[in-house]
């Protein structure tokens, strides 16, 4: 028992100097939060901060821990004793993990010490702020160590092997590297539940992973206890190699050749997989000269597309690798502006909503074409009502409910839904309207180009996504609109967001964005008119998603970039969004495209750009 004692003296003395010297930069920095312009800056950097210095606090109790005593030609004196070689790996093993859990205690004591007088200048770094007053103390440090302990479990294992301490940091920091970029992805990929309980994320990231990482227990608990197995692991790991290899070490040449392998395949994954992975559609419609495709709906085998203009085209489906063009109207009597209308069908009537240029002022107008002929559409006539006084994107939703049409705009200062009853031939009739929200800027730029709303019908009910709220509305009679609901969804963001929360609905679900955490929110609305949270799913492509569309279990996002345009994510049965590979089309090299709108049917994903519409297999 001495010599345990003796052991852990010895191991303690040699890694206090290095733990007291954390403790005092933690302490100091608690002493210049006095001070008003140090603590302003804290605010913006202590994240950089204190994950540095945790980094920095792994490696250095790792890096020497075996190497050391290799180099110095003390371990076979250590081996030998009458203690076993696992204890003695145990030790130093355990002790330094300790030092790491102090430091990481002082650490972020220098934050929640005195949180309340923390203020961010820049709006961008709000996310730092409302992550710590989202996390209590103890869950973000014990979130941080686990974290960091098994980088430090992994540089300790490079210093089991190597006979100094910077191959030791060399050889931890390829491990970890080989585990975070090339073990994830294919372990993620036979284990999608991964998705759900990421392992190597940690920090304060803006995407609000670790707020609702830390506020699920059922997530904090399987992150923390995978964490802490692996450390485990990692000393089991350690002790078989310094049983098998006790005089074995690798070479400088050894590391070098291995740090080659691991920038060679990163760079064959960066630049050559993309390429390799790049989904190329099935089949290509190119459209006729002095057409450009924009919206679309796909029905019974058919693709029906705004040309501009208020024209319409019409094609076949039946082959989606030589797809056809059916039929194409463009009316001279009426025109709509060339650019932002959609268009919805039923039956054997199409209705384009669109601005049409005019005096005094420019106005909203609905266009009808008879479709029963898919080869020969023809007008029917058209709706022309809403003056407008600027030209900007009033409208923000059109489409077909059971029975009426649905149409939500800005109006004046406020944002209306309306719904439109049909005559006897079919003609939209104005119904009645309901206001959604109030619009404090209704004439500003800021919001010139952006959407104030995302909408998602379900049979008789419309769910319309703003910026903070979910609204229900009763769409039956057309005229008798009535608001059945109205939620406000929790977000730990505190700052305004201008932008709408995306929906989508499939079947008895429905799915609402969180803006923080970014995840999608899944109701059940069996009970229509009030839903019912029963999932959270990450979502961290949202901020480039437009609109999504659901169906049979898959999420399908339309994006603004122009690079990537469409990703699709499978809902599995634990309730996580896992990334499929990017649809991407052919490209012009001379011009930058993007994609217009999609559909989703009979197993392929259709979506026009410009020039063309595209179908991309989904199997």
């Amino acid at each position: 028992m001495s010599t345990l004692y003796a052991l852990l003296w010895k191991e303690g003395r040699e890694i206090l100097p290095k733990v007291l010297v954390g403790v005092a930069l933690a302490v100091v920095v608690c002493l210049m939060r006095n001070n008003a312009d140090f603590n302003r800056s804290y605010a913006g950097g202590f994240e950089e901060l204190i994950m540095g210095g945790l980094v920095v606090m792994a490696i250095v109790l790792a890096m020497d821990a075996i190497a050391r005593e290799r180099s110095t030609g003390t371990l076979s004196f250590l081996l030998d004793k009458p203690v076993a070689g696992a204890t003695v790996l145990a030790v130093k093993f355990l002790l330094g993990l300790g030092g790491l859990l102090l430091v990481a205690l002082v650490a972020w004591a220098t934050v929640y010490i005195d949180l309340a007088s923390l203020e961010v200048e820049h709006e961008y770094l709000a996310y730092k702020l409302v992550t710590v007053q989202s996390i209590d103390y103890a869950s973000m440090v014990t979130l941080s160590f686990t974290q960091f302990a098994l980088l430090y479990a992994l540089i300790f294992i490079g210093s089991v092997v190597t006979d100094h301490p910077f191959k030791g940091i060399a050889v931890g920091i390829a491990l970890a590297v080989v585990l975070g970029v090339f073990l994830t992805g294919p372990a993620t990929a036979l284990f999608p539940i991964l998705n759900r309980y990421p392992l190597v994320a940690i920090g304060l990231d803006n995407e609000g992973h670790l707020v609702r990482l830390a506020t699920d227990s059922a997530r904090f608990w399987v992150k923390i206890l995978a964490n802490l197995g692996l450390t485990a692991a990692a000393l089991v790991v350690a002790v078989v190699l310094l049983r098998r290899y006790r005089e074995a070490m690798l070479s400088w040449r050894t590391v070098a050749m291995g740090w080659g392998a691991i920038i060679a395949a990163i760079f064959v994954i960066s630049y050559g997989v993309p390429l390799v992975n790049q989904r190329m559609p099935a089949g290509v419609l190119e459209a006729p000269n002095e057409q450009h495709y924009g919206d679309l709906t796909v029905q019974d085998g058919l693709a029906y597309m705004t040309t501009g203009q208020s024209s319409i085209a019409i094609a076949d489906l039946s082959n989606p690798q030589q797809m056809r063009l059916l039929g194409s109207a463009r009316p001279e009597s009426y025109k709509l502006w060339e650019g932002g209308h959609e268009i919805c069908v039923i039956d054997s009537l199409a209705y384009l909503v669109g601005w049409r240029k005019g005096l005094p002022s420019d106005s909203l107008g609905v266009v009808v074409f008879d479709i029963s002929d898919p080869a020969a559409p023809t007008l029917k006539g058209y709706l022309m009502f809403a003056a407008i006084k600027k030209k900007k994107w009033k409208y923000q939703y059109w489409g077909a409910t059971d029975g009426s049409l649905l149409l939500v705009r800005e109006r004046g200062n406020a944002l209306i839904a309306e719904a439109f009853a049909f005559d006897e031939e079919g003609m939209p009739v104005v119904g009645d309207e309901r206001v959604i929200m109030t619009i404090s800027d209704p004439v500003g730029d800021s919001h010139m180009w952006k959407h104030r709303c995302q909408v998602g019908v379900r049979g008789n009910r419309a769910y319309i996504g703003t910026n903070r709220e979910l609204v229900i509305i009763d769409v039956a009679d057309a005229h008798a609109l009535r608001e059945t609901g109205r939620q406000t969804l929790e977000s730990f963001w505190p700052e305004s967001y201008y932008g709408p929360k995306l929906i989508a609905t499939d079947g008895d679900k429905l799915y609402v964005e969180r803006f923080w955490p970014r995840e999608l929110v899944g109701f059940d609305i069996t009970n229509p008119d009030q839903p019912r949270e029963v999932e959270y799913l990450p979502l961290a492509w949202s901020n480039d998603i437009r609109s999504l569309q659901i169906l049979d279990g898959v999420v399908y996002g339309l994006g603004w970039s122009s690079e990537v345009k469409v990703r699709a994510w499978t809902i599995a049965e634990y309730g996580a969004l896992v990334e499929d590979s990017p649809l991407v089309g052919p490209k012009d090299r001379d011009k930058r495209w993007r994609f217009n709108a999609l559909s989703v049917a009979n197993g392929y994903l259709y979506a026009t750009r410009p020039d063309a519409l595209l179908a991309y297999r989904l199997d």
